[in-house]
């Protein structure tokens, strides 16, 4: 009897052996049938657009050093976000049926907090460059400018031409459009980069730089609230290499339904004219705003 149970024991301890082979390998099978973590499968960001709608909130990267784009002003009595990207902001988040929530960061920080899902998308004057597109995904175009040297009234004889910015002291947002432009245009430049438009004026008007490289349109406002500043007309800057059809929401890759949602508004509010309004509005906004 105890030679049987001896055996029986054996028996079953060989089975029980043979089943958790088995079954080790079976989850081996099936772990080795998951893709990889950077294999093509739908990621987070694709369902981003239900993500926002489910919290009920969109939460936009901007920096508010930027007008007209977005600037800080005091409204009512409170200091406040306003600008045409702020308008458009609202816009997108009321299409969607969501709160508006505002992330202010420094220029240089936008992208890379997009990236990182703390920010669902970036609307802050950033052009759609093709260096840009390989690391997000951007809306259809917003708006489109040029680029201008700023200076002062007492710099502007020294500017004459493109290339007579060859040994001025030239300032540019870190990080911007503008940044990657002159690198390319001008690698062997006298830059000096900061990530404050504010202290690049208050340079510029303190003579601690000759011009500043900007957008147009932001030079406009500089010039409309300063009456020592003035563009350098004479100098020509060429962006064509940028290959960018002009500003437009930023959003993580992969975010096709969020894409869709926001190219409705954005289409929508360039087809009505309402985004010219918006744009308009906003310079003659932040010129009488800089001017006290």
């Amino acid at each position: 009897m105890k030679t049987r149970k001896k055996l029986s024991q054996i028996i079953l301890a060989a089975l029980l052996g043979i089943l958790t082979a088995v079954v080790f390998t079976g989850c081996s099978s099936t772990a080795d049938k998951k893709p990889a973590a950077n294999a093509s499968t739908p990621s987070s960001s694709e369902d981003s657009l239900s993500k926002i709608k489910a919290k009920g909130k969109l939460v936009v990267g901007i920096n508010a050093e930027f007008a007209p784009f977005e600037f800080h002003a005091m409204v009512d009595g409170k200091d406040t976000i306003v600008g045409f990207d702020v308008d458009l902001a609202k816009d997108i988040a009321k299409d969607m049926g969501v709160e508006l929530e505002l992330k202010e960061l420094s220029f240089d920080a936008l992208l890379t907090t997009l990236q990182s899902g703390q920010v669902d998308v970036v609307i802050s004057g950033v052009s759609a460059t093709e260096e840009r597109r390989k690391s997000v995904d951007f809306s259809e175009s917003y708006q489109k400018g040029t680029e201008s040297l700023l200076t002062t009234k007492g710099n502007l004889s020294k500017f004459n031409s493109f290339n007579d910015l060859r040994e001025k002291k030239i300032g540019i947002q870190l990080s911007s459009l503008q940044d990657k432009l002159m690198q390319s245009l001008l690698p062997d430049g006298k830059y000096t980069k900061i990530e404050s438009m504010n202290t690049l004026f208050l340079s510029l008007k303190s003579n601690q730089i000759d011009g500043i490289v900007t957008s147009t349109i932001v030079a406009q406002m500089a010039v409309n609230a300063n009456p020592e500043l003035v563009i350098a007309t004479k100098v020509e800057i060429d962006d064509s290499s940028l290959n960018s059809p002009g500003t437009a929401v930023a959003m993580r890759k992969g975010s096709a339904s969020l894409q869709t949602q926001i190219n409705s508004t954005v289409k929508r509010l360039k087809e009505s004219g309402k985004m010219q309004s918006y744009i308009d509005a906003a310079c003659i906004f932040a010129g009488a705003n800089q001017k006290k």
